[in-house]
């Protein structure tokens, strides 16, 4: 298979991969100079086509299996950069055998080749897609497999609590081990499960964009304001009250940190059905919210729509933003401060006007600090949070099984379930439909 693995467009280089056992076979058909090659060394030559053209002038290195990125033999060609010539040469090496890779075939083929496990490569791809500093932080570390090691410790620690139960059961008459004993081990192994779920939400915030969901009552211009955030129009602006219904995701970045604002429908009493959906929607958005900006008209008096917003976020982290202070009349910040009884920021924008803007990002980054800072830890993607919460699950039921001394044998398929979910984690047991999912998501090339 072959494929490029530089961006296209002009620049100094472009890099073309070719993996598979027949690899130089096929590159060395396009190349004019006859090479006795060696592994991992750097070799000059010409692409040509068929009529013995000059395509460009290369370099050429071959790596032999299983010393390859993907563990098979594997060559790449390093031509000049361009819309074209990588192009011609790609061509070239599909019309002398090879075929066209997938999206993350590569990666895909050192993870089946045993060159990494799974969350080794979703750090690949996450950090190729990384957009902000702090996300590459809270990735890079996977990169080195330490993450992978720590798994498989904890997996060899549960192994050989589930032995000690084995042999008890197995030989009840020869065999007892205090249940004293077999619980301190539960507790150890529990315990090594929480510390690599530590952090793991704010760890998937930082790499993924903190969730920031604006909420107020219709026509208080939340639209505006993720306009004016986003830095273009994202959101449908209009005088009529309840023109948002479904919600609206946008990824922004601000100093740096990656966050994704949600347009969310005005939150009022309302016999619409249509609108009633996208009400409770925002009331959904507000729970998975790590940040709120609640948005009041400066126009209006404060009703009881505004009330029952702040009654639905007061335990979660909020800002308070008074839009459309470019108004002729409008409500003093203060008594809007007094009647919410809010400890919070209050903040006042002219959405419409960029004014103010400047100051809500930087109260947006200075509210979620914590969150940004508290990022130790491995766990990045979903999926491998996920399976690491179902395994927490399976041996918060063994430990007390174990504690209400149920028989061994229902404690022993706790802890074989949990085992099921670290090897899902690593890829050690995995399904096609898995493998599809995660490698199609890659760029070509990777």
């Amino acid at each position: 298979m072959a494929a490029i693995s530089s961006p296209k467009g002009i620049g100094a280089i472009a890099v073309i991969r070719v993996s598979g056992t027949l690899s130089w076979e096929i590159v060395r058909k396009i190349l004019a100079k006859s090479v006795e090659v060696e592994p991992r060394k750097v070799y000059h030559n010409f692409v040509i086509d068929k009529d013995g053209q000059v395509v460009d002038e290369v370099m050429v290195v071959f790596y032999k299996a299983p010393n390859s990125y993907t563990g098979e033999d594997m060559v790449e060609i390093m031509c000049h950069g361009g819309f074209v010539v990588s192009e011609m040469i790609l061509e070239l090496l599909i019309n002398n055998g090879a075929r066209l890779a997938g999206p993350g075939e590569f990666t895909k083929r050192a993870f089946l080749n045993g060159k990494m496990d799974l969350t080794k490569a979703e750090a690949v791809k996450q950090i190729i897609e990384a957009t902000s500093r702090h996300a590459v932080k809270a990735i890079s570390q996977n990169l080195t497999s330490r993450f992978y090691q720590m798994v498989k410790q904890l997996r060899e620690d549960v192994l050989n609590l589930l032995a000690h139960l084995e042999v008890e059961f197995d030989y009840p008459d020869d065999v007892f081990i205090e249940r004293g004993y077999l619980l301190k081990m539960a507790e150890d192994v529990l315990s090594k499960v929480e510390k690599l779920l530590s952090n793991a939400e704010n760890r998937l915030a930082v790499s993924s964009g903190i969730k920031v969901v604006i909420v107020g009552k219709p026509n208080v211009g939340k639209s505006s304001l993720l306009n004016a955030l986003a830095k273009e129009e994202k959101a449908i602006v209009t005088e009529i009250p309840g023109t948002t219904r479904d919600l609206i995701e946008v990824p922004i970045t601000i100093d740096g940190i990656n966050f994704t604002l949600v347009d969310t429908a005005g939150i009022r009493t309302s016999n619409d059905k249509v609108e009633q959906i996208g009400i409770e929607r925002a009331i959904k958005a507000c729970g998975k919210a790590d940040l709120i900006l609640f948005v009041v008209d400066a126009t209006t008096e404060l009703d009881e729509n505004d009330m029952r917003i702040l009654e639905l976020i007061k335990d979660k982290r909020y800002l308070v933003v008074i839009n459309k202070i470019d108004a002729r009349d409008f409500v003093d910040r203060e008594k809007i401060k007094q009647i919410l009884k809010t400890n919070t920021h209050v903040l006042t924008v002219s959405a419409l006007k960029k004014e103010g803007i400047e100051e809500v990002e930087k109260q947006i980054v200075n509210s979620v600090k914590d969150v940004i800072l508290s990022t130790d830890g491995y766990v990045t993607t979903h999926r491998q949070y996920e399976h690491l919460l179902e395994c927490k699950r399976n041996l918060v039921k063994a430990f007390e099984s174990l504690k209400n001394s149920v028989e061994l044998d229902m404690v022993a398929e706790d802890l074989r379930s949990a085992l099921k979910q670290l090897d899902l984690l690593t890829g050690e047991s995995y399904t096609e439909d898995l493998i599809d999912k995660i490698f199609k998501e890659f760029c070509v090339g990777k």
